[in-house]
């Protein structure tokens, strides 16, 4: 085929061509210029058919439960969140002991004041307890109470009452006023300068009542004890046991140096107990002579048995030094 030919037959495929796309726009034009594709009526029904959107509700926010964990306490770091704090429970505190009032615990049923000479003072007391025995005892200034009132001390006699003193120093010390009526209803009346007591308790620590016509044992008056020729015999002649079955020493020291003899133990009932010896007491000196152990108090009770007759014995007992005096059978 040679290039006139070829020539030929692209002009005529052109113009088939153009021919063609100007019979399609004259048959648009002409026939298709009046038909629309929007349906107007179904998108009226479409928009109309819409439900209108409720109205915002307001909500308010707490800031604990709301803000607080979302804004401020967000870490943006991705770590996970501290534990809790635990809170650590309160440490009990002691409660100390209630206060008890003495004159909820006994009752002065009798006073003998001799303001020029204190020792010679002496009171009746009677407690409230019944296990207490007996009940009605006789004290002077500085005598402690029988258990469990031991911490208690009569510190001064007046003319109508006694005031009491505490092993506790903080504690201040309380006046209990002579009782008007004794239990069984007589009126008690304050002893006049020309009175005297015809019978009386003698109450040593634990011994109960004494017989005041019995001179062999030992008696407790006026705060001083008068030593019976039998406990004087048993004392001399059974000290050991005595020892060794009713007392428990050992020798007390104060900054490394020894200092007195403390009696651990003391066997209620036992005649160490019936003559004013307590658990806890601390032997400080006989009659001014420092005493430091068992053996130095025996040995010099023994060497002066001849030459005393009163012996005062210091003693340190609740925190307090007080003197005990004992009147040998024989004075």
């Amino acid at each position: 085929m040679n290039v006139p030919t070829i020539k030929s037959l692209a002009y005529l495929s052109s113009f088939a061509c153009m021919s063609a796309m100007a019979y399609s726009g004259y048959d648009y034009y002409e026939n298709d210029r009046e038909v629309t594709y929007f349906d107007g009526d179904h998108a009226y029904g479409v928009l109309n058919g819409v439900k209108a959107p409720k109205a915002p509700v307001p909500v308010a926010l707490d800031f604990a439960r709301d803000i607080n964990p979302a804004v401020v306490e967000f870490d943006w770091t991705g770590k996970q969140p501290p534990p809790p704090e635990v809170v650590q429970a309160a440490e009990s505190v002691d409660t100390p002991d209630p206060v008890i009032p003495v004159e909820d615990i006994l009752e002065v049923i009798m006073v003998l004041s001799d303001p020029r000479d204190p020792g010679d003072s002496f009171c009746s007391l009677r407690f409230s307890d019944s296990n207490i025995s007996p009940r009605e005892q006789l004290f002077s200034v500085g005598a402690s109470l029988p258990a469990p009132n031991e911490q208690v001390s009569v510190l001064n006699i007046l003319a109508d009452g006694v005031e009491f003193s505490f092993a506790d120093a903080a504690r201040p010390s309380e006046v209990v006023s002579l009782s008007l009526r004794s239990e069984g209803g007589d009126l008690i009346r304050t002893l006049g300068p020309g009175d005297r007591i015809v019978s009386r308790t003698l109450v040593g620590s634990g011994s109960g009542r004494a017989n005041e016509s019995d001179a062999l044992q030992t008696e407790r008056r006026n705060g001083q004890f008068y030593i019976g020729s039998d406990d004087a015999k048993q004392f001399a002649e059974g000290y050991q046991q005595i020892l060794s079955q009713d007392v428990k020493t050992k020798t007390r020291y104060v900054d490394g140096k020894r200092s007195g003899v403390e009696l651990t133990e003391v066997r209620e009932g036992s005649i160490a107990a019936r003559h004013g010896a307590q658990s806890g007491d601390v032997v400080i000196s006989i009659n001014g002579n420092p005493v430091n152990s068992q053996q130095e108090a025996i040995a010099f009770a023994k060497n002066n048995s001849e030459r005393y007759s009163v012996w005062e014995v210091e003693v340190l007992r609740l925190g307090r030094i007080e003197t005990v005096i004992y009147h040998s059978s024989n004075d």
